[in-house]
């Protein structure tokens, strides 16, 4: 395969990856199997509505590595909200993803979806 700069960018030094570091509530959502090619588990601490932090862990390709990477670095200090607004086909045309591979970060937006579900399930008084 050959990966686009920016995906090898991502995938030898990737952004956000691991466990939040800092202290206070975390909302996290899952998606993927193994099955399916990948797996994406997006955590995000949330401050006052934004995301203070926004980190991943993932098995896949190396798009599915640098799609996490650049999401997760993109989304820090917007508001929880921006968890449902991931546009997929803009990523995938950044990362010059294989049109066969888009369902990988088709994965990669439930995950944010089901984050900020579980934020809105976990945390309903806090506002968006």
């Amino acid at each position: 395969m050959c990966y686009s700069p920016l995906v090898r960018e991502h995938f030898d030094r990737p952004r956000q990856l691991g466990p939040p570091r800092g202290p206070g509530p975390v909302a996290r959502g899952l998606s993927g199997s193994p099955a399916e090619g990948a797996r994406i588990l997006i955590e995000a601490r949330v401050v006052g509505g934004r995301l203070e932090e926004v980190t991943f862990r993932a098995l896949g390709c190396p798009w599915v590595i640098a799609g996490c990477s650049l999401a997760a670095e993109r989304l820090v200090g917007a508001p929880v909200a921006a968890l449902a607004g991931f546009d997929p086909a803009a990523l995938a045309a950044e990362l010059d993803l294989p049109v066969e591979r888009l369902g990988r970060l088709l994965i990669l937006q439930d995950a944010l979806r089901n984050c900020l579900a579980d934020w809105d399930t976990t945390q309903p008084a806090t506002p968006r």
